[in-house]
């Protein structure tokens, strides 16, 4: 008797298994989102970005490839109306699951701010939490007008522009996810990627500065590297200067992260963040070639950890005088180190006037390559 109804399970269950997915719809007869840019024009909000165009994959039979894309815009009071105007467009049902990158011009973000947007992103199930989230310099009809020579889209072309740069340290990539987590945490602030198209290739020029989810400043790319250090995971750093003993030859190192300690305390009303980095240094060349000594590797490792430390200090002192915020997360390892006195005190207020300790060494890994036992020339 059970294994009569075993096999009439069975039997129910496979005609489920053999089916398509209820909602499927073949992916021609959808409207696939790439990128959004979001801005105001007049006091309407404006959705612009990129549908893919898509057509049979020669290689995979019964699939399709992204050949193209193509741009829209939408317009509206708000939200829903600007969506409205959106679907009266559109040929096909919408498919938001593929966007790679939503896009704030630098106008919407000072004036209006991205929180309610970002919420919106959060809670609608059509879009993954881990979208990247830039600024751009220029408003986002005009970053979207013409098409990029360096990828197959805008969208794809600034998606792949920061994750590469942040990969080598050079960039930040925050998602949807990670913005919710700063909004939620309500003292703190945060870096966004900062971009532009330039003769129609897009380009990283820095971070754009958020406070309450409003732009309050711009951090150029030559002034990014003491951020990266407090902020990546992997930041690295190229630099190029004289040799120690020949002013004429110049050596080139490429420096990297090896350990970031970041402690706090609450003494004497004030707030204070000892931060101490341990440093990675490698000579790639020298232009001409020129013994290296102990003495001269004492002196290389000095002149890196002194330029680190004098970026870190103008990150920092540029954080609570000019956008007087903590955009670097002080406030979460105050709060788990510091529980009772971060109940009691105005973190936004008193980070204006906290106290930096900063203590960068570090260290020529590379030495092998080098002669040690080097002399000054007589």
């Amino acid at each position: 008797m059970i294994r009569g109804y075993n096999k009439l399970l069975v039997i129910l269950i496979l005609p489920l298994l053999l089916t398509a997915c209820w909602d499927y719809r073949d992916v021609n007869k959808r409207s696939i989102d790439l990128s959004i840019g979001v801005d105001d024009v007049n006091g309407n909000l404006e959705f612009t970005g990129e549908i893919a165009q898509l057509a049979p994959n020669a290689s995979s039979k019964g699939q399709s490839q992204i050949t193209g894309v193509y741009k829209y815009i939408s317009l509206g009071k708000y939200f829903e109306g600007s969506r409205v105007d959106y679907d009266a467009k559109m040929p096909f049902p919408d498919f938001s699951g593929a966007v790679r990158v939503v896009v704030f011009s630098k106008k919407y973000s000072e004036k209006i701010g991205i929180e309610s947007y970002i919420n919106r992103l959060n809670f609608s199930n059509e879009f993954r939490n881990s979208v990247l989230v830039v600024i751009s310099e220029e408003p986002t009809n005009e970053l979207y007008s013409n098409k990029v020579e360096n990828d197959i889209s805008i969208g794809y072309a600034i998606e792949n522009t920061i994750r590469s740069l942040s990969d080598e340290g050079g960039a930040l990539y925050k998602t949807v996810q990670e913005i919710i987590m700063d909004i939620e945490f309500k003292q703190i602030g945060y870096l966004l990627p900062y971009v532009t198209k330039d003769k129609n290739v897009v380009k990283f020029l820095g971070f754009a500065v958020m406070k309450n989810s409003k732009l309050a400043g711009i951090i150029k790319v030559a002034e990014t590297n003491g951020y990266l250090f407090l902020l990546s995971k992997q930041p690295t750093m190229v630099t190029t200067f004289p040799h120690p003993r020949n002013e004429k030859n110049l050596i080139n190192t490429k420096t990297s992260l090896k350990n970031r300690t970041i402690k706090t305390t609450y003494q004497d009303h004030k707030i204070n963040v000892y931060i101490d980095l341990k440093l990675n240094t490698q000579i790639q060349y020298e232009y001409s070639i020129q013994p290296i000594g102990k003495k001269d590797i004492k002196k290389i490792e000095r002149i890196i950890s002194d330029k680190v430390k004098k970026n870190i200090l103008s990150a920092l002192n540029r954080s609570k005088d000019e956008f007087q915020c903590d955009v670097f997360n002080f406030a979460r390892y105050f709060k788990a180190q510091n529980h009772e006195e971060f109940k009691n005190i105005n973190w936004k207020e008193e980070y204006t006037l906290a106290n930096f300790h900063v203590n960068v060494e570090a260290t020529l890994i590379n030495t092998n390559l080098l002669d040690l036992n080097a002399k000054r020339p007589d």
